[in-house]
């Protein structure tokens, strides 16, 4: 990804200035792509940050891994349905009665749904 926002932001520098700027200089050019690379990384960084940080903590209420599904209590209040796909791999068969989780929020067809969960 910052070498996306590297290439990207470089190609975006030498349009603007061949289209804008006839005659520029190495410094206005510097400039330009650091202003469009800083910009750019803020903008890919920022969005995956807020996704991070968009997370709760609850408990598991009940859930059967042979059902494939079950039920969280959040901290907020309220239930989460837990579908199976949405425990991580490594805490699937860990999961139990009472189990602290962090997770997300996703609303799915069926309504709100905890997904991306982890054992605290």
């Amino acid at each position: 990804m910052f070498l996306r926002a590297f290439i990207t932001s470089l190609i975006i520098a030498v349009v603007y200035l061949f289209l804008f700027f006839k005659q520029s200089s190495l410094i206005e050019f510097l400039k330009l792509w650091g202003l469009g690379f800083l910009s750019i990384l803020g903008f890919v960084y920022g969005r995956k940050l807020t996704r991070n940080f968009s997370t709760e903590a609850g408990t598991i209420k009940w859930f059967d891994p042979g059902k494939g599904y079950g039920f969280l209590v959040r901290d907020k209040g309220g239930d989460l349905f837990v579908p199976l796909r949405s425990i991580n791999k490594e805490d699937r068969r860990k999961i139990k009665e009472n189990t602290r989780v962090r997770f997300s929020v996703e609303n799915s067809e069926k309504g709100p749904q905890a997904v991306k969960i982890k054992i605290i």
